[in-house]
């Protein structure tokens, strides 16, 4: 446990949309205001949260001139104000939100507390203290300038990734491109196309090179800077992640505010090894569907713990497509477990969303077998023959 309560931190000012209210209405808040969510309420009832990647993203799905909250907005739960510190970063990880609404009940919400001073203030004791090369993901996926912005999203699509360091033959940092702002560049025009909004404007190639598209002048950190003074640059430059680099200016890692409340997060129980977040279309899955799926992911990770290391996250991102086989939705479950042990990649896709995950399971099960076949682990080995149907 950390020993700060969540009412330490928070604040009670937010701000507050109705869920029938148009979408308009939210990005007028969100372009005055700039808060990190607006929290949605049916009359005098929490629902649920809205922030501007979801506005952003469902400019891919529906026209947002007729769009209302209720069409983007997602579910977030509420956390109590006398919880510690480290239930708070939990939370935050599993839903994937910088933000979340504080109160007794859905009825009584009281303020939020952000993921950025939760940081800030674990930051003053012996957490502050750890080099941040102790917490930051040393698994660089990177790219070359020379590369182009349709590699570019596929690469972050495959990786479940939001932001891909930019360097030269030599490993050195020559730039940094985010999903957020190729979204913004190149998807949303073409989505705003659709409806003669941009009629004759001349819409960016995904041929382009990231040299043409790419953040210059990226802020860095050193590997053996304090995590105290990556939150300081955070906080100053009002940035949610930094590119760790040595002192020839090389690329040795990338440190997010999620990695660093991954460690906070731990400290609410010990038990806890493995965090799962779910993505994409998940919040359109039946109560069944999903605690089904998060019980086959959490048998997975119990049956692999040798393989799988002591601790990690697992991101399940689930799409569902239009089509339909005998009523049943066609979807794809990506997946990526980021462990101590390594990174495992796969996807799933055919029709239902648990036999998609199921796919996506076997695939990263089968990579687990390799790998131990691989380290000459003979406990595991039998079973890998197995599965190639060697034995």
């Amino acid at each position: 446990m950390v020993g700060i309560l969540v009412q330490e931190v928070m604040t009670d000012r937010f701000q507050k949309i109705d869920i029938d209210a148009p979408l308009s209405e939210a990005i007028g808040i969100f372009e005055k205001e700039d808060p990190d969510l607006i929290l949605v309420f049916d009359g005098n009832l929490y629902k649920g949260v809205l922030t501007q990647d979801l506005i952003v993203r469902s400019h891919l799905k529906w026209d947002p001139t007729k769009a209302k909250v209720r069409d983007v907005y997602k579910t977030a739960p509420v956390i109590k104000p006398d919880e510690d510190l480290s239930k708070a970063a939990k939370l935050m990880i599993e839903v994937d939100l910088r933000s979340l609404p504080v109160g007794e009940s859905k009825a009584e919400i009281i303020g939020v507390i952000s993921d950025i001073e939760l940081l800030k203030r674990v930051a003053g004791g012996e957490f502050g203290k750890r080099k941040v090369e102790e917490v930051m993901t040393k698994d660089v996926i990177t790219l070359r300038p020379d590369d182009t912005v349709a590699k570019a999203l596929a690469t972050m699509r495959d990786h479940a990734i939001s932001r891909i360091p930019i360097v030269n033959e030599e490993g050195k940092l020559e730039g940094l491109v985010t999903l957020h702002d190729l979204i913004i560049r190149f998807i949303k025009p073409r989505f705003r196309a659709q409806y003669g909004e941009v009629a004759g404007e001349k819409i960016p190639p995904f041929s382009m090179q990231l040299r043409d598209v790419m953040i210059r002048g990226v802020i860095t950190i050193s590997p053996d800077a304090k995590l105290r003074e990556a939150i300081a640059t955070m906080i100053e430059n009002d940035i949610d992640g930094l590119i760790i680099v040595d002192e020839n200016n090389r690329v040795k890692g990338v440190l997010t505010v999620k990695d660093m409340l991954l460690p906070i997060s731990r400290m609410v129980e010990k038990e806890v090894r493995f965090y799962l977040q779910l993505g994409g279309d998940a919040s359109v899955l039946s109560d069944f569907t999903r605690e089904r799926i998060i019980e086959d992911v959490r048998r997975f990770v119990d049956g692999y713990e040798d393989l799988l290391g002591q601790e990690g996250i697992i991101y399940l991102y689930i799409r569902r497509f239009n089509e339909r086989f005998r009523g049943v939705h066609l979807y794809q479950a990506r997946m990526r477990v980021v462990t101590d042990r390594g990174v495992f990649i796969a996807t799933g896709e055919t029709w239902g969303a648990i036999q998609a995950v199921h796919d996506a399971l076997r695939a990263i099960e089968r990579q687990l077998l390799q790998k131990a076949e691989l380290e000459k682990d003979t406990h595991y080995y039998k079973r890998f023959l197995e599965k190639m149907g060697l034995e």
